[in-house]
């Protein structure tokens, strides 16, 4: 959808919650290796690492102004130039949530391949206080652009009754966007229609950050906020791109072992079977460099796991591995690379379904529902789908044998009259 430069701040659209709508907006923004995913268990763990949480609820009556009296309750963070210094940035824009979470999120990575519309703003916004930060993000025609451009066309028709609170679905009720980010050791809540940031407080020592934002979502929910309308997400990087780095270390360790196997096999002395294998320890993850050397004297093979330690790697466990027991390890890469490829695959349907989606979700059906019932009612159907059965008259079928018996009726009718 056009953004029209000169009205900005007045004309950014409602957004879905959906994660495969929150992916493509950040390919919009030009962030590489990052999506978005869904979270439907609290309980389950994550695998790999997370960069934020976003979480959507049903925005209360009585908390929508931020300059109401602040909840002592919550832990705001009052030093200014902390808060200057975390990208915490006001909502000064209606309905602009959404891109403000993800925003509280990847400004605040410094792992995260940003592009260079967001660098741009990250940059340019250092230093500046939460206020002057939203109204950057607001009067930025990139970013309302992109957002816009996933947004339903009936959201255009809503804008002008929007009560100035984002809403994140279209059921009548007001939802809103907030973030969670873990920042220097503590976990941190980004509220674009709150003051400043609220510091929950660092997490426990051998523990990860995402178990205190769990016990912190737990209580969120389990008391004062108790309501089964809600929606997690959690911005992750892009699963495609481990796999794809998975699947191309399986394929290499699977051709060496192939080679070397095959080596051996033809090379071999009479009653040479088995062969010297050398490696720090079990093989487990089967897509760790596998270093393998051959001997032309001894007819053996050496298969090395690097750990990193020299040391620890020429010191490893001297083990007898028969080609049979090549060929089950060979094997089990084979397993690890069908089960990657299927996995690869899956990731990248899905994208293909975001996309496909998003243009369902985006289209205007108005022009193609007007001229369908307007060809129905010049065809006379439509009062037939409209009108309910009992209130149309019923037609009356009269066969042919029928039609000759009221003819035979008539005639000798009229043959007594």
């Amino acid at each position: 959808m056009p953004v029209d430069i000169t009205r900005l701040t007045e004309g950014w659209l409602e957004l879905e919650s959906d994660p495969g709508l929150f992916t493509l907006l950040l390919e919009d923004f030009g962030v590489k290796g990052v999506q978005v995913e869904e979270i439907y268990d609290l309980q389950k763990s994550l695998e790999g690492p997370v960069y934020g949480f976003i979480f959507l609820f049903r925005w209360i009556e009585e908390r929508r102004s931020r300059r109401k009296i602040v909840d002592q309750s919550e832990m705001y963070v009052n030093d200014e130039e902390i808060v200057n210094n975390i990208f915490f940035a006001q909502q000064m824009v209606p309905n602009s949530c959404a891109t403000h979470s993800l925003l509280s999120v990847l400004l605040n990575c410094a792992n995260i391949q940003l592009g260079s519309t967001l660098s741009r703003l990250k940059g340019h916004t250092v230093g500046m206080d939460p206020e002057n930060k939203g109204w950057a993000i607001g009067n930025s025609p990139e970013l309302a652009r992109a957002h816009n451009s996933h947004a339903m066309p009936q959201a255009k028709r809503r804008l002008d009754k929007s009560s100035g609170v984002s809403t994140g679905r279209y059921t009548g009720e007001a939802y809103h966007f907030v973030s969670y980010v873990p920042i220097n050791g503590h976990l941190f809540e980004l509220d674009g229609l709150k003051p400043s940031p609220i510091d929950h407080g660092p997490w426990d020592n051998g523990e990860d950050w995402t178990e205190k934002f769990h016990r912190v979502i737990a209580d969120r929910l389990g008391e004062k906020y108790n309501d089964i309308r809600f929606n997690l997400m959690a911005v992750v990087p892009d699963k495609r791109l481990a796999l794809t780095h998975r699947l191309n270390m399986l394929r290499t360790n699977r051709q060496i072992v192939l080679d070397a196997l095959q080596q051996l096999v033809s090379d071999r002395c009479e009653g040479g079977d088995e062969v010297s294998l050398v490696i720090g320890e079990e093989i487990k993850d089967y897509t760790t460099p596998i270093v393998i050397r051959t001997s032309e004297e001894d007819k053996f093979i050496v298969i090395r796991v690097p750990k990193g330690d020299k040391q620890e790697e020429s010191q490893g466990l001297q083990r007898t591995f028969s080609p049979k027991d090549l060929l089950a390890l060979l094997k089990n890469l084979d397993s690890e690379v069908s089960s990657t490829e299927a996995s690869l695959r899956e990731e990248n349907d899905k994208r293909r379904r975001y996309k496909i989606d998003d243009c369902r979700r985006t289209h205007n059906y108005d022009e193609f529902i007007c001229t369908f019932l307007s060809m129905l009612a010049e065809q006379g159907k439509l009062t037939e789908l409209v009108v309910p059965p009992s209130v149309v008259p019923k037609k009356v079928v009269v066969t042919k044998r029928t039609q000759e018996r009221q003819n035979k009726k008539k005639t000798k009718q009229r043959r007594r009259k």
